[in-house]
């Protein structure tokens, strides 16, 4: 005799797995927003991203917006943190951390940054002194209060050359002009990073070894410093380091 089927129960009913997890994600968050409130917080501070660089420039390189004149200020190509688009809690929570700033004229600005852990950078240019102009324009335009705020800088060695050449004396002059701007206009700043440039390959004529470039830096900086210390008495300038940009990928900043 032939067994009839038996019939198929809710367990037994088949469920494709993109639809399972969309199913398991939908009870998650439906238990998420169960949990007291001061534990919801604490996860969304939890899920705030570690130190981050945050490359700055003038303008953008969105389509329309250069062209904008309702809009000018900075721009950042790092990424925005997560929980600024979650939901409106965890971005409410986000922005006691992440502010927007660096518009100019007192202008709306379009970076997020936390001052206390971010690292805001001046990475090269193409063009002739474009990175050193790039810096002066930010630091002129931009908001004093909001410059006033960070606490984390990096510099790449771009803005002390001269087009594609390195001038001794020339950077010197720079080093000095950079660091007394950076005291005015950053009273706040508690480190400064110095980022050297690309490593030119072994074949090429402008090769220099990694440790020489570590050395004159660290020479042309420990100048600059001892000069700018000497013309203003009692300033006590931030802490600083040479770091490779490759430095701040391995701990998640770029």
């Amino acid at each position: 005799m032939s067994s009839q089927p038996t019939p198929a129960t809710d367990t037994d009913t088949f469920i494709p797995g993109s639809t399972r997890q969309n199913l398991t994600r939908l009870t998650v968050q439906r238990n998420f927003c169960k949990l007291p409130t001061e534990l919801r917080l604490k996860i969304w501070n939890y899920n705030l991203p570690p130190t981050r660089l945050v490359p700055i420039q003038c303008g953008s390189s969105w389509p329309g917006c250069s062209d904008s004149l309702s809009w000018t200020g900075c721009t950042s190509p790092a990424a925005i943190p997560v929980n600024l688009h979650v939901c409106g809690e965890s971005r409410s929570e986000a922005l006691k951390y992440y502010g927007l700033g660096f518009g100019f004229a007192r202008g709306p600005g379009q970076v997020f940054l936390d001052p206390e852990r971010d690292i805001l950078y001046f990475g090269p240019r193409h063009g002739y002194m474009a990175a050193d102009s790039q810096f002066q324009t930010i630091m002129s335009m931009c908001d004093p209060e909001e410059l006033a705020l960070v606490r984390r800088l990096a510099i790449n060695d771009a803005l002390f050359w001269v087009d594609e050449s390195y001038r001794s004396m020339t950077a010197a002059s720079l080093s000095v002009e950079l660091l007394r701007r950076i005291q005015s206009r950053m009273p706040g700043l508690q480190e400064i990073i110095f980022v050297p440039r690309p490593e030119e390959s072994r074949d090429s004529e402008g090769y220099v070894e990694p440790t020489m470039v570590y050395v004159r830096m660290a020479r042309q900086i420990q100048t600059a410093l001892a000069t700018l210390c000497e013309q203003t008495p009692g300033w006590t300038p931030p802490c600083w380091s040479i770091l490779p940009l490759s430095a701040f990928k391995s701990v998640g900043a770029a």
